[in-house]
């Protein structure tokens, strides 16, 4: 194998695959390189349970592959100026690197040793646009759970049929219900995507109208988009019930400006204890937020400007949770209704949202 390459292209294709790899294995710690088709260069990276793959315009001298260790490769590429690189592929699994200050001579694996992954059988189909996609993502990927028992709440249920689609994580702190109008099949899709899949596709998306092909199956589901193609291992099980647990009936509502009250919950967290405890005390006549720390006897209030209409009510929130969800919510107001001190309480933004979406979150309370 043997082609040339300039080094800031490489290098900025290298990134972008980056956070696939995995220390799994040594030969799952390289850039696998092949050449077959003149003047494109595939580049792949896997964990075994994530397989992606990018191309690479080149000039090509002739055919191969090669698996190159993915540190020396990234260490080099970014510790030199901008330049035409000649990777040569040698016997003896070497590989030289020619420049124009001299060259570099690495050990290089096998590339028969790489893991190969078959093409994606008895599959059907859905195109989503980069943007939508992206919303998708950006709005249920920060509840997404990290629970070794129950597997299947670390990751987004995509949920899809003839009338709207449903996309839904949770922690079970928090749930995100993510609704859209406007992505429908006529197959009833039901699949879960793992947490680390939807960050490198947040990675590698953009902001545009180019659309996203989704194939999958029962065990796995690929995204290709532009020149970039991603293969998963869907996460197997059946996700909790989600419509179980959303109460339609609350009689309390607050009403709150978002960036205020994010940085009103930052102030008086300072001064609370490990578990990050805020206390909200609701009334129609004055509304207070507070905090305190029983080691230290640290203590902080502050009335709140908003609007409340309901009983009084006393109620405690996990303030990570809530910045959280409050940073993740794109609006100027939001709306925060309540049953009482126990039950799940439902947050969603006050904005003039398109007929095609809607999001619903709930926050479980916490003991005080």
């Amino acid at each position: 194998m043997k082609f040339i390459t300039s080094s800031n292209d490489l290098l900025k294709e290298l990134k972008a695959l980056f956070n696939v790899i995995n220390n799994k294995l040594p030969i799952l710690e390289t850039f696998y390189l092949k050449i077959k088709k003149k003047n494109i260069l595939n580049i792949t990276v896997s964990d075994l349970e994530i397989t992606m793959t990018t191309k690479l315009r080149i000039n090509s001298i002739n055919y191969g592959s090669a698996a190159i260790p993915y540190k020396i490769l990234i260490d080099i590429l970014k510790n030199i100026p901008e330049q035409p690189l000649t990777f040569i592929k040698e016997i003896d699994n070497k590989l030289k690197i020619i420049y124009q200050n001299g060259e570099y001579n690495i050990s290089i694996y096998s590339s028969e040793e790489y893991p190969k992954y078959s093409i994606l059988e008895n599959t059907n189909s859905i195109l989503i646009s980069e943007n939508k996609l992206l919303n998708i993502i950006n709005n249920t990927l920060f509840a997404v759970g990290n629970d070794e028992i129950r597997p299947v709440i670390n990751g987004v249920l995509f949920e899809i049929n003839s009338k709207m689609s449903n996309f839904v994580s949770t922690n079970t702190n928090i749930l995100v219900k993510y609704t859209r109008k406007d992505i429908l099949s006529n197959n009833n899709i039901k699949f879960i995507i793992s947490k680390k899949t939807l960050n490198i596709l947040k990675n590698n998306l953009e902001n545009s109208d180019e659309y996203v092909y989704i194939s999958y199956n029962k065990l796995n589901t690929s995204f290709l988009f532009k020149k970039k193609k991603i293969i998963c291992t869907l996460i197997n099980g059946i996700y909790p019930n989600y419509l179980s647990i959303i109460n339609n009936f609350y009689n309390k509502i607050l009403i709150i400006n978002r960036n205020y009250f994010i940085n009103s919950i930052k102030r008086v967290t300072y001064f609370s204890n490990i578990i990050t405890q805020i206390i909200l005390n609701l009334s129609k006549n004055q509304s207070k937020i507070s905090s305190w720390d029983i080691n230290y006897n640290n203590k902080a209030f502050e009335y709140l400007f908003c609007s409340y209409e309901g009983d009084p009510i006393k109620i405690g929130f996990n303030s990570k949770f809530l910045i959280d969800i409050l940073s993740n919510i794109n609006c100027d107001d939001i709306k925060f209704e309540i049953l009482d001190n126990k039950s799940s309480c439902k947050l969603t933004p006050i904005i003039n949202l398109s007929n095609i979406e809607e999001i619903l979150i709930l926050i479980m309370p916490i003991k005080y």
